[in-house]
């Protein structure tokens, strides 16, 4: 049993009589920010009230922020792009530049980032508190907030145990340190610096993106959603589905690019399962869930670029991870392959990754020697493949791409040598998507460390 005490004046201040809002750390953390030059975080910034409904325009594309799009690590935004008929109810938010978006949801995760240029006056969900700095550096507020001395209040501040939330009004009363102005400048040259790379890398995938679809002859294909085609008797394969979606022009043109490539000696076609080594995911069920263990890779995880871990990422405890690992922890030289859902993402594992276990919705594809991992995983989520996959998913909601059929899947097999030069883009981009999260974590510790030197120093 622990036991803690807790002065009554303390109650009285916050009229909170729950055990758990005086526990030790959290009263260990106040008086170390009270130690500091800090106030509360309504002193020195506003809660943004801007909203519109999307809905009322239909057909006006927008940028919609949700909260399993922000990146948990790095502060990164991964959007969607709707229209206003396809909004979710909870798409309501305007967000400007350099405003800082906090979710009010399970604040133990820490979905917190910056509004960059790009998405100024575009929408985020409801479930986000936008906050607007007035008193205060955007990015060192940013910063401190995905410290631990942050997220501890936040997470101080919850309301209810299965669906923790906190209100605007709480997320107010925290405590924030407000040191020199130059201080917060060389905070914000590091995280710039980290968002800087982040675009550079982007930049470098897509010159790898462009000089594969130069390879492969797709650089000028144009892709058209028809709603009304037609196909010819002789275009039905044998043994396969009869159903319109089968037949879209996208698929038949893109299988007629691959026979004709490799007609044309630009690249030969092998079936996925004559070249790798394929290996399946597995479920663990909901109570595996944990709040705080190894990391239970699903589909929403995986984009082409990184691994995500969003506000809605689940984790397992240690010990199972340890049971399971040996079958289906990705290994470095793997690709990871969604096939539930969102079909045909690939992602390359590299020696860095950290352990993680997948699921039933992911596959590991081990390459041969000869077949470059970070050209494969690029291919794979080229259109000549993607369409493939969606071609063969089944399913009326949830899309599910079989075992058997992402054997079969053809992939283009370019010239070692250009294999090569696409790989070589693809790790610089990240490489360099590494660099910008080193580069978050050092502003991190950076304001963790001001904090601790500062609230020593003052407590003699």
């Amino acid at each position: 049993m622990i036991v803690s005490e807790t002065r009554y004046n303390q109650v009285i201040q916050r009229l909170r009589f729950d055990a758990e809002h005086y526990q030790p750390e959290f009263l260990l953390i106040e008086m170390k920010l009270n130690k500091v030059k800090s106030v509360l975080l309504n002193e020195v910034s506003r809660f943004s009230k801007l909203r519109i409904n999307p809905e009322s325009e239909p057909d006006k594309e927008f940028r919609y922020i949700d909260i399993s799009n922000v990146n948990i690590f790095t502060g990164g935004i991964d959007v969607q792009i709707l229209k206003g008929h396809e909004a979710p109810t909870r798409a309501r938010k305007v967000v400007e530049e350099n405003d800082i978006i906090l979710s009010t949801v399970r604040p133990n995760r820490n979905a917190v980032a910056v509004v960059s240029k790009e998405l100024n006056n575009q929408i985020c969900s409801t479930g986000f508190a936008v906050i607007k700095s007035e008193k205060i550096n955007p990015w060192f507020l940013f910063t401190y907030l995905k410290t631990k001395y942050a997220i501890k209040q936040l997470v101080r501040m919850t309301m209810a145990s299965m669906y923790p939330a906190v209100s605007e009004d709480d997320i107010g009363l925290i405590l924030v340190p407000v040191p020199t102005n130059d201080y917060q400048k060389k905070i914000e040259s590091v995280v710039k610096k980290a968002y800087e790379k982040r675009k550079i890398a982007d930049e470098k995938y897509k010159q790898a993106q462009e000089l594969l679809n130069k390879i492969l002859g797709i650089e000028k294909l144009e892709l058209k959603e028809e709603k009304v085609f037609e196909a010819r008797f002789d275009e039905v394969e044998s043994g396969q589905r009869i159903d319109a979606d089968f037949y879209k022009p996208i698929f038949i043109l893109s299988l007629n690019i691959l026979k004709n490539g490799e007609k044309e000696g630009m690249f030969s076609i092998k079936k996925l399962g004559e070249i790798a080594k394929i290996s399946k995911g597995i479920e663990v069920g909901s109570d595996a869930y944990v709040d705080d263990g190894k990391l239970f890779l699903r589909v929403s995880n995986i984009t082409e670029k990184e691994i995500t871990i969003s506000d809605s990422a689940e984790f397992i405890r240690e010990s199972l991870f340890n049971e399971l690992k040996t079958k289906y922890k990705p290994m470095p030289g793997e690709i990871i392959y969604t096939k539930d859902a969102t079909i045909g993402i690939a992602f390359p594992i590299s020696e860095d990754f950290n352990d993680a276990i997948i699921s039933g919705g992911i596959i590991r594809i081990k390459p041969p020697n000869d077949l470059d991992q970070y050209y494969l995983a690029l291919v794979l989520n080229s259109i000549l493949c993607r369409s493939q996959a969606e071609r063969h998913s089944i399913g009326a909601v949830i899309k599910h791409y079989t075992y058997s059929k992402i054997k079969d899947l053809f992939v283009p097999i370019i010239p070692e040598e250009k294999q090569r030069q696409i790989s070589n883009l693809v790790k610089q981009s990240f490489t360099l998507r590494k660099e910008a999260k080193e580069l978050l974590e050092k502003a991190k510790k950076e304001v963790e460390g001001f904090i601790e030197k500062n609230s020593d120093y003052n407590r003699h």
